[in-house]
């Protein structure tokens, strides 16, 4: 059976296409035409790209574990290979921080130092690398896929659980600390996505996945191997988390009329709140994957290349939408208007992972001349 699983690269690249378009439209549609129907739709596709890019960074984790059990890797270099990938996530997170910095100005450490969606994905990679990818038989064991379920599972449901009581502990924290607090706890002015309770996506990513292995391993098939598993139990996994997350979110509403308060990570309804996202997450992977077989090659190859530049793409649009590069049309258009900007956005968003992939691979050819 053919080992290219293509699915979670495209739902990757799909995940940034929605992201962007969100960022885009909420940064340059008027006030006055953001009651409309078509912008509103606009809000609930931006409700998908977060929990779907961390519910994807679970998804790779575990495929690159079974790449790793196939070829005998011991669990302690596939460990370190996981590990040293988050930290990078994490690093280019405050590199990102201080890029926006110097084109929009900083509000002091604040802004240099917050925690933002490359934080949370980087040490939420962090986290199942080194709670799941073990094995027994000491430093030479292969991975346990059993032991990365059971990470997986306690990472979905104990910071959730737990979320209510420790989000409220980041506030009473002062002075330089509060910056490393922040990257796990809400705390003022400095979090904006914390691990807690987010990591809890990345590890139903990771769950997911491996089911997804399990209905690949049943289904020898070209179509099953390309999108990662049968796309018809794909689009039953996409179905049965949009059922999910439509009980959830009504969910959340009914909780937080009955307890009193508003949705914040302190207020229980955040238990809802958080299977609702993640279901999200999950319907960008079934319903992306599932559909994978049946994209042309040249878009399906051009969505897998996006979805693995993802992080640039993230990097590139946001000054676009919200920084001094967007200036001219923050706040100024309308829907159709708009719509073009964030189609041309998409475009260059595209050229500029073209750009990289095309530069890395001329590095790659010029260290092999040199090397011969």
């Amino acid at each position: 059976m053919s080992r290219r699983v293509e699915g979670v690269d495209v739902a990757r690249g799909v995940a940034s296409l929605i992201m962007i378009q969100g960022h885009a439209y909420d940064g340059w549609v008027a006030p006055e035409h953001k009651a409309s129907a078509a912008y509103l739709f606009t809000r609930l596709l931006g409700s998908l790209p977060l929990p779907a890019f961390l519910v994807l960074a679970g998804a790779a984790i575990v495929l690159r574990v079974e790449a790793a059990i196939r070829r005998g890797e011991p669990a302690v270099h596939a460990r370190r290979s996981v590990t040293a990938r988050g930290f990078a996530v994490l690093g280019w997170g405050y590199l990102t921080n201080l890029a926006y910095a110097l084109l929009d100005g900083a509000d002091g450490l604040e802004t240099l130092l917050r925690a933002d969606v490359l934080h949370v994905i980087g040490l939420s990679i962090v986290a199942l690398a080194q709670l799941g990818i073990r094995g027994p038989g000491g430093p030479a064991g292969k991975v346990s896929p059993r032991r990365l379920e059971l990470a997986a599972l306690a990472l979905v449901v104990v910071p959730t659980l737990a979320c209510p009581w420790l989000s409220p502990l980041g506030g009473a924290v002062e002075g330089p600390a509060r910056f490393l607090v922040a990257l796990f706890v809400d705390v003022p002015r400095v979090s904006v996505m914390p691990w807690v309770p987010l990591v809890s996506w990345l590890a139903l990513g990771a769950l997911l996945a491996r089911l997804m292995l399990r209905w690949r391993g049943a289904d020898p098939t070209p179509t099953a191997a390309l999108a990662g598993a049968p796309p018809a139990r794909l689009f039953g996994l996409a179905a049965g988390a949009a059922l999910v997350a439509w009980l959830a979110a009504w969910g959340t509403g009914a909780l937080v009329d009955a307890l009193g308060g508003s949705l914040s990570r302190a207020h229980p309804a955040v238990w809802l709140n958080v299977v609702d996202l993640g279901a999200r997450g999950a319907v960008v992977l079934g319903v992306a994957a599932a559909l994978t077989p049946w994209i042309p090659e040249r878009p399906r190859r051009a969505l897998v290349q996006l979805g693995r530049g993802s992080l640039v793409a993230y990097v590139f649009h946001i000054p676009f939408c919200y920084g001094r590069l967007g200036e001219a049309l923050r706040g100024r258009l309308d829907m159709p208007t708009a719509t073009g900007a964030v189609l041309a956005l998409m475009a260059l968003s595209y050229g500029a992972v073209w750009l990289r992939d095309r530069l890395r691979a001329r590095r790659q050819v010029s260290s092999l001349l040199a090397i011969g």
